[in-house]
């Protein structure tokens, strides 16, 4: 029987209906979009058009509409139908009723409910064995956490597959209980912190100030998530789930749900962010106890000083004290729901971090304080399952406590490929420096694994990356992968402050040092003897997206950005970026292939995602996009050993030089500018861009290696002149543009 899921249908096509469905045409599937009426569904379509739920506006041509009255024939060749609508079981019931008769036997249905018990939704069901809850978070396109329930292991490995490496998200085995694991946790954390906020009598600035930042949780605090959720879905959330669960559960104990004081915001339209105001009026506005708005005041107190969580925790003032109380009630409370709603403790960390944003899930963060500390803290009371981490919820990189109490191998997820991992399977270091290091696998790849922080690329990096490529016949090298396990950036580019400096000393000899390094750098990954694949994760800014362009091959995240950010630290890409681009634009037989170059590199701006990059050149037909970051390194590695196979070096292609008379647009490049938004600085570096690529003597046409040089020749002075000078050491000392 196959399980393999190549088309979808999504019922119910509201804000969180359509937004699945956006997701789902973006990773490739066609997809069926259902509502009561047509017209219903039409408009599903165009509010995530409106709000960017599709990674490209052409993926909304993925998807085709229906209704629940006349299209559910629609439904039948399709492989798995998530049901969307309202949390009403009957509702739910009466629809499961309709759409059965016309799934194939082997097509998955599942409801996107936050609420309702698998065991009261499958009532009914002709095929429980394909039935499960999917619980996406809203929005789908950002929100990486899909809660999965399902009884049958071929049902739950199909789905956690398709959600995982086609949709890209992470799917978290729960259990079937109220809230599952995210909304159960999550909401008794924020109602928690809001009842110690008021048990310490502390301003909603200064609560969401001493639980934030040290604890790794989202700028917008506790109350400023309230403002976000809307308060208007307080009432239902939480008196939802406090309707489901026994009544000795802790969250009866801070009953957010029958809050007086967010009621009367209701009453009033301050729902928060879909109202006039909530908790926060805007960035400059805080509500007061008469539901009238003051001036936000920068929050103080001895336990904003410390940026650890257990600074904060030990300074005796108020802040210190909530945020003590409001740690130590939401450890008690997952230590004991635990063993009710999940299989292992990792799984609840996963539901804080996925679902609600915090850098560290809570027994991660107890990890990392210290859990003597911790237990002390407890006192006399020490929750069961603390007691039983005597070596920690994590007591090794794979291993991670199980919700009764005894260390277990963290399943791995399928298909992820690590670093570490490679590393710890066999993968030999035959080159290691302090910039970085190329590991070999078995299969002859080498993994160029750079050192610096984010990936960036200082001459030591550079000088590293020569050694490899001069290296690969030494240690049997048949193809390069550059990637490792950073996840904020595959490279964030060039060492700004060495050219900031040499820049701002009126050293020419240096500055064109500096660039050239980078320029030979590039040119030798590029006309190297062996195919090279990059792994791009996040981001490739400047430098990083001249790296990533020398590659023979991207595979990238969707949601990587990739860019030349260079005019706002005041410069243009020196390191092959403008022949680059112009190649790219080219090769790919555009007839406007250097007005396009330039539009990318002008607008200093990176392409939003990598489906969208792939308009600009930035990416190729060739290049490989995929909605799951954690696929992307071994992924790479099949495209390193598949070019491997029969590979020829690029040739140095031979590139005509601009010129207006004879372009498509009969005009100079930079023909629209200045623009609205630029000042007369921006103009002078693009036009010194439209002088480089523009010919202004019988020479007609460059090859790739002499196009680089004449590169290096108009950018080097750039950076000499004064505002540029500014604008780059104001940009190394503050990482923020200077718009002079």
């Amino acid at each position: 029987m196959s399980t393999q899921i190549t088309k979808t249908a999504v019922v119910g096509a509201g804000s969180m209906g359509s937004g699945i469905a956006a997701l789902m045409a973006s990773a490739g599937f066609d997809v069926v979009l259902l509502d009561v009426q047509r017209e219903g569904a039409q408009k599903g379509v165009d509010i995530q058009l409106k709000r960017r739920g599709f990674y490209h506006p052409e993926h909304a041509g993925n998807i085709q509409i229906g209704s629940t009255e006349e299209d559910l024939h629609l439904l039948e060749d399709v492989d798995w139908v998530v049901e969307a609508i309202f949390e009403d079981i009957d509702a739910k019931h009466e629809l499961y009723a309709k759409v059965e008769p016309h799934l194939s036997e082997h097509a998955f249905l599942t409801s996107n409910t936050s609420t309702l018990p698998l065991a009261k939704l499958k009532e009914g069901i002709k095929r429980p064995e394909k039935f499960g809850i999917t619980h996406f978070f809203n929005p789908p396109k950002v929100m990486q956490l899909v809660e999965l329930i399902a009884e049958n292991d071929d049902t739950r490995e199909a789905l956690r597959t398709a959600i995982d490496q086609q949709l890209g998200k992470t799917a978290v085995d729960c259990r079937d209980t109220p809230g599952f694991i995210a909304n159960r946790v999550g909401c008794f954390w924020m109602a928690a912190g809001v009842q110690a906020a008021r048990d310490h009598d502390l301003e909603p600035e200064l609560a969401d100030a001493a639980f934030g930042r040290p604890f790794g949780i989202p700028r917008t605090g506790i109350y400023g998530l309230l403002d976000f959720i809307g308060l208007q879905l307080v009432k239902p959330i939480w008196g939802s789930l406090e309707g489901a669960l026994p009544k000795n559960d802790r969250l009866f104990d801070v009953p957010l749900g029958k809050d007086e004081f967010i009621a009367g915001l209701v009453e009033r339209g301050l729902t928060g962010r879909t109202g006039e105001g909530g908790f926060y009026r805007g960035r400059g506005e805080t509500i007061t106890a008469d539901y009238t708005y003051r001036e936000r005041i920068k929050p103080e107190d001895p336990a904003l000083e410390h940026k650890e969580p257990r600074a904060v925790m030990e300074t005796d003032s108020p802040a210190g004290r909530f945020a003590r109380q409001v740690f130590l009630e939401t450890l008690r409370y997952c230590c004991e729901v635990a063993p009710e709603i999940a299989e292992h403790v990792g799984l609840i960390d996963e539901g804080l971090e996925l679902g609600f944003g915090w850098k560290k899930g809570i027994f991660a963060l107890a990890d990392s304080i210290g859990l003597d500390w911790v237990r002390e803290a407890y006192g006399n009371d020490v929750p069961e399952l603390l007691g039983k981490a005597q070596d920690g919820f994590y007591p090794d990189t794979d291993k991670v406590l199980n919700t009764e109490g005894e260390v277990v191998d963290y399943p791995p997820r399928a298909g992820v490929v690590t670093l570490a991992g490679l590393l710890d399977e066999g993968a030999k270091t035959v080159i290691k420096t302090d910039a970085g290091s190329l590991h070999r696998l078995d299969n002859g790849v080498g993994i160029i694994d750079l050192h610096t922080p984010l990936n960036s690329l200082p001459t030591s990096a550079l000088a590293f990356l020569r050694e490899v490529i001069d290296s690969v016949d030494e240690h049997d090298i048949r193809a390069l992968v550059i990637g490792n396990d950073e996840a904020r950036a595959f490279s964030a580019g060039a060492d700004l402050p060495s050219i900031a400096k040499a820049a701002e000393e009126g050293d020419v000899d240096r500055i064109r040092e500096l660039i050239t390094d980078g320029s030979q750098t590039m040119r030798k990954l590029r006309n190297a003897p062996l195919p090279i694949v990059g792994a791009v994760r996040s981001v490739a800014l400047g430098g990083g997206g001249e790296l990533a362009m020398a590659c023979d091959r991207l595979v990238a995240h969707a949601d990587a950005k990739i860019g030349f950010p260079e005019r706002n630290v005041g410069l243009y890409p020196g390191w092959n970026g403008t022949v680059a681009m112009l190649e790219r634009n080219y090769l790919a037989g555009h007839e406007d292939y250097y007005q396009r170059a330039f539009d990318f590199i002008a607008s200093a701006k990176p392409a939003p995602n990598a489906f969208l990059a792939r308009d600009t050149e930035a990416l190729r037909d060739e290049d490989v996009i995929l909605m799951s970051a954690q696929h992307v390194l071994a992924r790479a590695i099949k495209e390193a050993e598949t070019l491997a196979d029969d590979y020829s070096p690029r040739p140095n292609t031979l590139l005509p030089l601009y010129k207006p008379e004879a372009a498509p647009s009969g005009s100079a490049l930079d023909k629209d500018w200045p623009l609205e938004d630029t000042t007369d600085n921006d103009h002078a570096i693009i036009k010194q861009l439209v002088k480089q690529y523009t010919a202004e003597t019988d020479i007609e046409e460059l090859t790739f290696d002499e196009y680089c040089d004449r590169e290096i020749d108009f950018v080097v002075p750039t950076l000499t002149w004064p505002a540029n000078i500014e604008r780059t050491a104001h940009m190394a000392a503050t990482r923020k543009p200077l718009r002079n």
